[in-house]
């Protein structure tokens, strides 16, 4: 086989990686990382309480033995693989983590563990670390974004979490060029795979998009890659997966993770403009909940495949069943965490709600998926009829929430555990 352009593209990230080091991050960057990683790191407190997360740390000291990392808010400690395996499961657990609409997936994920463990062990700056965060994000969006759409079978997180994992870890232990593409290389093939289309997630499935795994893939690999370990570095130029240059293309000229959207509902990015629209007419109409004959969701048609039955029978599977979300949402006009949870699961009241929901495709909306995600509702009870769109999802890009609002968030999930202060991830 004739490899004219050997590793063109993949020494191009790895040496961008490695030159990170001597460019200057602008600060409304830096600020919007910090906030990032805040909101991430906040995620987990409320992941320690799932159900995914206490059984999966039942083995803990089997897997991953003792060490001095700390799994956040439950007061327990692990090696660095362990601790960086655990937090990233938390954040994962509750889908109430960040995302990108490019990525189509939560690219915070996979680097705000590594990056505060492993820098923090190191005893690196904060700015460094929020640079370690920038640096990763990017790589592992850019992956997603790159992916041929016509070959992308899973838009699970964990198909491309790695190279972001692998991008941080290898900026945090200043590996060299070489180093850096052999990190990012066994990153392309140790990752989980994913099964395809939504059986992943429709039902109920603990390891949700393997976002932990490939965390703990990417650390892996980087920290290999630094004792020499080597990787097929010829991944892209043998395979056909990527548009190659989406992966390179005008790097370094602005950040992806300036784009990104937060998330104020503890479920699937996809169910978020029903909620909203649910939102808005409670909080607007004198909406009757008793009174309810019909609520119609007009959607894109990816959103039926999240659904696998009429009742989630578990956690996990109610954070993708958007009627049940939406019945949460018309009942307490709030969607956290909290309810996500075997407390509520089986309330009569919820699947009554549950019973009055009928999905219908909106091919306006589908055409519009993934790059913007849209929904129309409509209720209808016994002496009115109420209706609502949004072609938007809250709190994206754009329309960023504010500070308050996030804090307001972090302060949520953290408060009745020990936790890093809010202001400390300004302070950089």
């Amino acid at each position: 086989m004739n490899h004219k352009n050997d590793n063109l593209y993949l020494s191009a990230q790895a040496r961008f990686i490695v030159d990170f080091k001597n460019i200057e991050v602008d600060e409304p960057t830096l600020g919007h990382a910090a906030l990032v990683v805040a909101d991430t790191y906040a995620t987990a407190f409320s992941g320690i309480n799932s159900m995914a997360f206490k059984t999966a740390f039942l083995s803990a000291g089997k897997l991953f033995g003792k060490g001095d990392s700390q799994i956040w808010g439950s007061g327990k400690k692990s090696s660095l693989l362990g601790s960086v395996f655990y937090n990233t499961l938390a954040i994962s657990s509750t889908d109430f983590d960040e995302g990108h609409r490019k990525a189509v997936g939560h690219p915070a994920s996979s680097v705000v563990a590594p990056a505060l463990v492993l820098g923090g062990g190191l005893k690196l700056g904060l700015r460094e670390i929020l640079k370690s965060v920038i640096i990763g994000y990017e790589i592992a969006s850019r992956y997603s974004l790159a992916r041929e759409p016509d070959k992308i079978n899973s838009y699970s997180s964990g198909r491309w979490a790695a190279f972001g994992t692998a991008a941080t870890v290898s900026y945090l232990l200043s590996l060299d060029v070489k180093k850096t593409m052999q990190a990012l290389s066994n990153a392309s093939v140790l990752s989980p795979y994913m099964i395809g289309g939504s059986t992943d997630v429709s039902t109920g499935s603990m390891s949700k998009e393997g976002v932990a795994w490939a965390v703990q893939s990417g650390l892996q690999s980087a920290i290999f890659a630094g004792n020499g370990f080597s990787g097929p570095y010829l991944f892209l130029e043998d395979h056909n997966e990527y548009i190659n240059n989406l992966l390179v293309k005008d790097l370094g000229k602005s950040w992806l993770i300036n784009s990104n959207y937060f998330k104020p509902y503890s479920c699937c990015r996809w169910l978020h403009p029903s909620l909203k629209s649910c939102s808005e007419i409670i909080n607007s109409q004198k909406l009757n909940i008793s009174e309810i004959e019909i609520i119609k969701v007009f959607a894109f048609s990816r959103l039926k495949d999240l659904i696998s039955k009429k009742y989630p029978e578990n956690p996990i599977m109610a954070q993708f069943h958007l009627p049940y979300a939406i019945a949460v949402m018309l009942l307490y006009n709030e969607c956290g965490p909290v309810y996500f949870s075997d407390d509520f699961l089986y309330e009569s009241e919820i699947r009554k709600i549950i019973d009055k929901v009928k999905i219908i495709e909106d091919e306006r909306y589908t055409d519009m998926f993934p790059s913007e995600l849209a929904s129309r509702i409509q209720i209808k009870t016994k002496k009115a009829e109420f209706e609502h769109e949004v072609l938007k999802a809250p709190w994206e890009y754009g329309q960023h929430p504010s500070k308050e609002e996030l804090k307001k968030k972090f302060d949520m999930q953290t408060a009745k555990t020990k936790h890093i202060d809010w202001d400390w991830f300004f302070d950089y």
